[in-house]
């Protein structure tokens, strides 16, 4: 654990050992407060990204490509559905690969777009949620608490 004091940093400094060092023990313990919450907000954030791993592809760049996919199936949409989906490039070279018609895989891109939102909604909820109640925990034991329900929630996700 890390103490200022005095103008002087600690580090790594054991809470049992830091009235020898003449660190008075409310000093110790916000410490121990600061500590304990900026583990619980870095925990609660990991297991936000672990959770979106449940339910993404987490190779690099295909967060773009899944976004690119929605933007033009919107346009394509919005372009009245034109029988010519050449504009879309990946409508068409994808839909054509796969044996399906450019509608069908529009519908399918939306409909996972949209169950993604939904899931995307209840992670950020609670991890919001869970970063909001240990922000306002006045003790270690309730920031302990707070990101453990948190945590809960995420890897019930």
């Amino acid at each position: 654990m890390e103490i200022i004091h005095d103008g002087r940093r600690y580090m790594g400094v054991d809470p049992a050992g830091a009235a020898d060092l003449g660190i008075p023990p409310e000093v110790v313990a916000a410490a121990q407060l600061a500590d304990a919450r900026a583990r619980a907000l870095r925990d609660i954030d990991v297991a936000a990204a672990a959770a979106r791993g449940r339910h993404a592809t987490t190779a690099a760049g295909q967060d773009g490509v899944y976004q690119i996919k929605a933007d033009q199936a919107q346009a394509w949409m919005a372009a009245g559905q034109p029988e010519d989906a050449s504009p879309w490039a990946l409508l068409t070279v994808e839909a054509a690969a796969r044996g399906m018609t450019v509608p069908a895989l529009v519908a399918e891109i939306i409909a996972t777009r949209d169950a993604w939102i939904a899931i995307l909604a209840q992670i950020e909820g609670a991890r919001m949620a869970g970063k909001d109640a240990v922000r306002a925990a006045s003790s270690v034991a309730a920031i302990t608490g707070a990101a453990g329900v948190a945590l809960a929630t995420l890897r019930g996700i």
